[in-house]
């Protein structure tokens, strides 16, 4: 996960193998598909390994991979269910679609903690249906479908996306959830299925938070470096985003964003570099992202850089070369590059998106609500020359941000998940 652009789930599940440090009172087993142990010394397990790797699969090879691991997690943990004793033995799931089958868990005497990284049919609900409909209409309807026997019609992705996800909710014993508004979301969409009172005492809301350490002296010397390949000056504003160049993470809004300002004349005169960092996500990423540099060669006045994924070095790097960090996504469950930016002392223009509410003080940046994505981008175009306008305003809002995400340590969030997986045995 340090050199492979997975995304935050992965991320995450990552740093919480690395934050946890089991004692004589309980161990840690770690079930994965990469090649490498998370950390030295873990008891790790590689199962349904892919040999090209998973971003390079399209929405159906990932689909069987996501099937593969259901079956091979499954069975390695049945298998050895002397050496793993149900009543001893929390399992937690870091991710819906990629975990084991949790009803045949369940039935063995298993206690399940999920971990929730995306609202997969709201996911799926926004990105491919353009929300026509609620989340909780789908589940519905997915549910009616079920109850007379009629959801074997849909293809496989779709059961990944409504049927694992149902599964998730039915089983799980406890779901952390990063937001309030997925919180929220899941109680309207489940709380038929397992009852509102019951759901709503099975979720807790666990904000991630932020693990990187403080920029040091060789960030710094790089960060120079680039400023100096870049031709930046003190009056070059430079606006950074990051994440994996995928539909939901909203680009294409940001690009457009500037091209009406190109076009209303509001940039003329102005030093304005735009930093898109990040690789192209596994589906539908190679060719969004073929879509958002051709969207980008077209602008004139701002100068965009493509400086691809970044190490935790260069990350810190670029983030001491930006004056405005932009999350302009269609959908995100919680937003770590947020709070990354944020603990580094960067002010934040962000879409109305699940995490940015509980994380983004109004004081540290600028919140923008899309009533449909198609009318984004001039409401993206009108806060950014607000915010670029006052440079000095922008200075007050990173030291906002850096004070809000230092009080957001992950070690707190790491420090939760495991207290609410031993809870589930003890």
């Amino acid at each position: 996960m340090d050199r492979t652009p997975l995304g935050g789930g992965a991320m995450v599940g990552l740093q919480l193998v690395r934050h946890w440090s089991p004692d004589a009172s309980w161990s840690l087993t770690v079930l994965g598909s990469g090649p490498e142990t998370p950390v030295g010394g873990c008891d790790y397990h590689r199962l349904a390994e892919r040999p090209e790797g998973l971003v390079d699969l399209s929405e159906l090879d990932y689909a069987r991979f996501c099937r593969d691991f259901e079956r091979e997690t499954t069975r390695w943990i049945l298998e050895r269910i002397q050496e793993f004793p149900p009543e001893e033995t929390a399992i937690v799931v870091n991710d819906v679609s990629e975990g084991p089958q949790l009803a045949g868990l369940t039935a063995a005497g298993y206690r399940i903690l999920s971990l929730w990284h995306v609202d997969v049919v709201d996911y799926f609900n926004k990105l491919y249906l353009r929300r026509i409909v609620a989340p909780e209409k789908l589940t519905g309807l997915h549910e009616r479908m079920r109850s007379i026997g009629a959801d074997w019609i849909l293809p496989d992705i779709l059961n990944l996306v409504f049927e694992k996800q149902r599964e998730t909710v039915y089983h799980s014993q406890r779901m952390v959830v990063p937001s309030r508004a997925m919180a929220d979301t899941l109680m309207r969409c489940y709380g038929d299925l397992v009852g509102y009172e019951e759901l709503s005492r099975r979720i807790v809301v666990v904000p991630w938070g932020v693990w990187s350490d403080p920029p040091g002296p060789a960030d710094e010397n790089r960060a120079a470096e680039l400023r100096e390949y870049h031709e930046m000056t003190k009056d070059t504003m430079v606006l950074m985003t990051l994440s994996r160049i995928s539909p939901e993470k909203g680009v294409h809004l940001l690009i457009e964003a500037l091209r009406l300002l190109e076009a209303s004349g509001k940039l003329i005169g102005k030093d304005i570099r735009l930093f898109i960092c990040g690789e192209p996500a596994f589906m539908m990423g190679q060719a969004y992202g073929r879509q958002v540099r051709a969207a980008a060669a077209k602008l004139k006045q701002v100068k965009v850089v493509f400086p691809g994924y970044l190490d935790a070095a260069a990350k810190q790097a670029y983030f001491q070369l930006a004056s405005l960090f932009v999350s302009p996504s269609i959908h995100e469950s919680y937003g770590l590059n947020v709070v990354e930016a944020m603990h580094a002392g960067l002010p934040v223009l962000a879409s109305d998106h699940y995490g940015v509410r509980d994380t983004l003080p109004l004081d540290a940046g600028r919140v923008v609500h899309y009533p449909t994505p198609k009318k984004a981008p001039p409401l993206l175009a009108a806060a950014l020359v607000d915010m670029v306008a006052d440079r000095g305003k922008l200075k007050k809002m990173g030291e906002a941000a850096r004070a809000a995400a230092s009080a957001m340590p992950f070690s707190s969030a790491a420090d939760a998940v495991r207290l609410a997986a031993l809870g589930l045995i003890s």
